[in-house]
């Protein structure tokens, strides 16, 4: 497929391309990424939790349970939910330390 995102994890210092038709979550799955998730991608635990650093434009929109479950404090620092969110173009993001708890 041509043109596929890149996706740079910053404070991984990782760099992988997606496929925009799965979620970030999936496919960080797909790719063996390390990341939290309980509830197996329905926007319902909050902890495949992601802050944009660059180019959030490049992102899919929020969707309403993705802003159900951050809020909207949250969505304004720039946080997201991998199970909800496409990569259409490349970002830069952050994930938070696989032992960080998650309780907004």
């Amino acid at each position: 497929m041509p043109n596929q995102p890149t996706v740079f994890i910053k404070n991984r210092s990782l760099s992988i391309t997606v496929n925009p038709a799965f979620s970030l979550l999936n496919n960080y799955l797909m790719q063996n990424i390390p990341i939290q998730t309980l509830c197996g991608g329905k926007a319902a635990c909050g902890r495949c939790r992601f802050r944009v650093l660059e180019n959030a434009q490049h992102l899919s929109p929020v969707r309403s349970a993705e802003q159900a479950r951050l809020g909207d404090t949250l969505i304004a620092a720039g946080w997201r939910l991998s199970c909800q969110t496409h990569a259409l173009r490349d970002v830069t993001i952050e994930l938070p330390d696989l032992n960080e708890e998650f309780t907004p």
